[in-house]
């Protein structure tokens, strides 16, 4: 950190991709010193504050003189919830890119689905019929196009519908009866018109289907949506609607061999051009999926969208493919049971490295070596912009929404293993909610997520918002969050006994497990990494390096070069700045030369992107007090510098933040000589808007990196 003369104290600021809502606030009086923050390019501004009076957010902490105000300006946008993530689905039964990763290393299918569902076996179910409910059509009248040898079919009687000119036929259901129609020309008129057919119990009827020439297993037909026509293999079934809330309605129903059904599912599941064994693995999971379900009491077996089986007929943006089709046809009637009974071969994209248990015995949680065997798997993901609003429009009862506690299951490395509930903390309450619940709703890829923090920091106490740690006079590291609104929750200790050091960073994930981490310098040289917990402790110790007292200044400004892992920016004696890249697994790559000429700068601190180009900005000083922005781009290319103010002199630490007031935009943090902590706020075009007062008797200690 930039270490301070005249205090004794430590602290360092970990900025979490929140925003801050900002509350009614006092703002304390304006100083003639302070700085006048102008935009990049226009002359000196006079900066302005509110003058309304403020609630004191939290009491004063033991020990401690600092205290915590809330901002004062209305948020545009609201609060965001920045999230990492790892897997894209429930994680149970197979790994979709997990099958792919076994096949590349020779596993044959069955070796691929012994795996995936152990203890089940391999049966047989022949080629049977399935009924899929389609959702093309809604509720609305089953139509089809018209083509030779179409007929239509009660399972008693069959008619052929042979009209000439007819385009297409449809059935309708008109006061509890089935109404056949078709569209042709009669009596000089081209429209629908009622069909009357030798088959008189059509009316009274459960379903009617259209078959095409041939068989049921032979036809091809076409249905007729709003869409677009829709070819499907098989015949199109006109059903009484039976499931709840659509009782008396029509379900359109395509029913399809199960091969052939297959030949439109595992293509659209899973890449057809995979290695074959793994193609063949879906196929089996696809096929023993449906058949767990044939003979349902329902109108339909399955239906048609993820919900189900993803099928969508001949006519899609995945249609059969050669491949596919031939895993089909080499597994043809394979399926997986448990004893007796058709195994629940559940699948998704990808598990992030850990298959999720159940109470089945074949879901077993287990490490899944095959999952992370292609880079390309979407086996991360982050999710920096969630909207507070989102969890308070569903969550009401907890009024403003403050804080959140993930429970997890324990199973896996990264991040303490997934979620299985989290509690939400609002100004009216709590809510505890159900992992799963809270994904579904907030369209989550996985229940394995982690808070985290923005490009400047983490989120150290893992509560979705920003924090602030401060060490005391005694060596107690104190954990300061915020409620993500301008406000603080109460502190919690991180550890005891912590030295002083010259410099402590808050770079983010260093080890790789997923969850923030801190680092010391010490005056040795050495750097020392703290492990984080994920819920505001350090879990381990350990050395990473050594000789860095040969530089001045160290900083921790997050992804610099943009390739997903934490870096780190030093400033060597000589005003060479370097960048140490990581592997974002706990070990470091080649440093790379970033630029001479930056000794004449103070106070150098990462802000995040300030100008809204994407990259990662620092801000800092020079000895005539005025204020300067560094600019990267969003690979780390240095673009160089530029004046954002003037009259900084009187301020003995600034740092960044993330965002404050919760307007999208990141601010600055700057520590005035009385110890009032003020919130200069960020435009997002790299300059500024009126700032804000974020808390005061902050002078014993030190802010920033």
């Amino acid at each position: 950190m930039n270490q301070l003369t005249s205090i004794a104290a430590a602290a360092i600021l970990l900025a979490a991709p929140m925003t801050f809502v900002a509350a009614p606030s006092t703002a304390m009086p304006r100083d003639t010193a302070t700085p006048a923050a102008t935009p990049l390019g226009s002359a000196p501004a006079a900066d302005s504050l509110a003058t309304q009076p403020a609630p004191q957010l939290g009491s004063r902490a033991s020990g401690s003189t600092a205290t915590t105000t809330a901002a004062t300006t209305t948020a545009a946008t609201g609060p965001v919830i920045g999230l990492n993530g790892r897997g894209f689905g429930h994680g149970r039964g197979m790994s979709q890119w997990g099958a792919r990763g076994a096949a590349s290393q020779g596993r044959t299918v069955a070796q691929i689905l012994d795996f995936y569902y152990p203890g089940t076996t391999t049966g047989s179910i022949g080629n049977p019929l399935v009924r899929v409910r389609l959702s093309a059509l809604g509720t609305s009248a089953t139509t089809v196009l018209a083509e030779s040898g179409l007929t239509i079919t009660d399972g008693t009687c069959t008619a052929a519908l042979n009209q000439s000119g007819a385009t297409q036929w449809r059935v309708q259901r008109t006061n509890n009866s089935w109404n056949l129609q078709g569209y042709y020309p009669k009596n000089g008129f081209t429209t629908w018109w009622n069909h009357t057919t030798a088959c008189t119990g059509f009316g009274a009827a459960e379903d009617l289907t259209f078959v095409g020439e041939g068989s049921v297993e032979a036809s091809t037909l076409t249905l007729s949506t709003s869409s677009g026509n829709r070819a499907y293999r098989g015949a199109i079934r006109a059903a009484k609607d039976n499931r709840p809330g659509l009782v008396g309605f029509v379900a359109t129903v395509n029913v399809v061999p199960m091969d052939s059904y297959l030949q439109s599912v595992v293509p659209a599941e899973m890449p057809a051009s995979w290695q074959l064994e793994a193609v063949k693995a879906q196929a089996v999971a696809a096929r023993t999926y449906a058949a767990a379900r044939l003979g349902s009491a329902y109108t339909s077996d399955i239906c048609d969208t993820t919900t189900c089986q993803v099928y969508p007929g001949l006519t899609s943006s995945n249609p059969e493919h050669a491949n596919s089709n031939a895993a089909v046809a080499a597994t043809t009637g394979q399926v997986r049971k448990y004893g007796s009974s058709m195994a629940l071969t559940e699948f998704s994209s990808t598990n992030g490295g850990q298959i999720v248990g159940s109470g089945l015995a074949y879901q077993v949680a287990k490490a899944d070596p095959y999952d992370g065997v292609y880079a390309a798997a979407p086996d991360t993901w982050s999710y920096l912009t969630m909207p507070v609003s989102a969890i308070e429009s569903w969550w009401p009862e907890i009024g403003s929404f403050r804080s959140l506690q993930v429970s997890r299951n324990g199973q896996g490395a990264w991040f303490g293993g997934r979620a299985s509930s989290l509690t939400l903390q609002g100004t009216s309450g709590s809510k505890t909610v159900d992992a799963e619940t809270f994904r579904t709703r907030l369209n989550l890829r996985s229940t394995w997520f982690i808070p985290v923090g923005s490009s400047v920091g983490t989120d150290f106490a893992g509560n979705a918002f920003s924090d602030v740690l401060t060490r005391d006079r005694s060596g107690n590291l104190w954990n300061y969050p915020s409620n993500g609104r301008g406000g603080w929750l109460p502190r919690t200790l991180v550890t005891t006994g912590f030295p002083d050091v010259p410099e402590m960073l808050a770079p983010g994930d260093f080890s790789g497990d997923g969850i923030p981490d801190l680092m010391r310098r010490t005056t040795s040289g050495a750097l020392i990494l703290h492990r984080g917990s994920g819920t505001g402790t350090i879990a381990s110790t350990a050395t990473i390096g050594s000789g860095w007292h040969a530089f001045d200044a160290v900083i921790a400004p997050g992804d610099v070069d943009g390739d997903g892992a934490i870096d780190i920016l030093a400033r060597d004696k000589k005003g060479v700045m370097w960048l140490y890249p990581t592997t974002g697994t706990g070990a470091w790559k080649t440093k790379v030369n970033k630029g001479s000429g930056w000794g004449g700068l103070r106070e150098l601190e990462a802000v995040g992107d300030f100008d809204g180009d994407g990259g990662v900005d620092l801000v800092g000083t020079d000895s005539t007090a005025r204020l300067y922005l560094m600019r990267f781009s969003p690979t780390g290319a240095y673009l160089g510098k530029q004046v954002i103010g003037s009259g900084w002199g009187s301020f003995s630490a600034f740092t960044g933040m993330g965002d404050v007031d919760g307007d999208g935009n990141v601010d600055l943090v700057a520590r005035y000589s009385n110890g009032t902590l003020y919130a200069y706020r960020g435009n997002g075009r790299g300059g500024f808007l009126p700032r804000i007062t974020i808390g005061s008797g902050w002078s014993t200690l030190t802010i920033g990196s």
